[in-house]
């Protein structure tokens, strides 16, 4: 993936050649920006023609952005679904007189314990903090393993691994070495998880989106298009 930077904004994009374009397209799907580039213009000049319109670019990303989390926020409460590793489980809510509260997965559901004494209008932003923590702490467990296990099966090595909380990519890297993946891929399919690590860390040996490029990642995971087009459609939903 390619990054445009508008102030402290951060745009993912990714750059195709395209026998039908007559001119540079661009078009945002999710999270990120599809760019067709004619067969007749170099990549260099494609990515100049980014940044000299990126303001404009931004304007549009973020109007785009504003319309597919227009959907009807969660209410936080019981019999609520939740996405956790591809799978929707019910939210239950249990109000407790004690004083640890948190959220964890039990049986078939995420339980959410919240204190007894709080007002109605008190509860969504409680259970909202608790169950956002609860995802955080699954993905610091979960994800360095699956990191570990791609990196040894790619024979890729890596230096650090950060979890972070990002608006606008699924994980990123860096020519030190280092990966960085979104919290909120914990609630996608194993697949998709797959799909973003085997991604980043082709991404260490290929710095671009070349043939050679796609072809590592398809060689570890044969389907990757299933699931990143699997991304591209539901990924608004991992957004809570």
């Amino acid at each position: 993936m390619e990054y445009l930077r508008v102030g402290n904004k951060v745009i993912e994009y990714e750059l195709r050649k395209s026998s039908k374009a007559k001119r540079i397209n661009v078009a945002i799907k999710d999270q990120r920006m599809s760019v067709a580039v004619p067969t007749g213009y170099t990549m260099e000049y494609a990515k100049n023609f980014l940044e000299s319109h990126k303001e404009l670019l931004l304007k549009h990303f973020l109007k785009h952005l504003s319309k597919t989390n227009s959907k009807s926020p969660k209410e936080y409460v019981s019999g609520e679904k939740f996405l956790y590793r591809g799978r929707n489980y019910p939210l239950l809510v249990e109000m407790s007189s004690g004083s640890e509260y948190f959220a964890l997965f039990k049986g078939s559901r995420i339980v959410a314990s919240i204190p007894s004494t709080l007002l109605p209008d008190e509860q969504r932003p409680f259970i909202q903090k608790l169950i956002k923590e609860w995802y955080i702490g699954q993905a610091a467990k979960l994800l360095p393993e699956q990191v570990e296990y791609y990196s040894k099966l790619l024979n890729i090595p890596y230096k650090k691994l950060k979890i972070k909380d990002q608006k606008t990519r699924w994980g990123s890297c860096s020519n030190k070495g280092n990966i960085n993946l979104n919290w909120r891929i914990i609630m996608a399919p194993n697949q998709v998880v797959a799909y973003v690590i085997i991604h980043e860390l082709s991404h260490l040996r290929f710095m671009n989106h070349s043939k050679d490029f796609w072809k590592l990642v398809e060689q570890h995971l044969p389907d990757y298009k299933k699931w990143r087009k699997w991304l591209t459609e539901n990924g608004k939903e991992l957004f809570i």
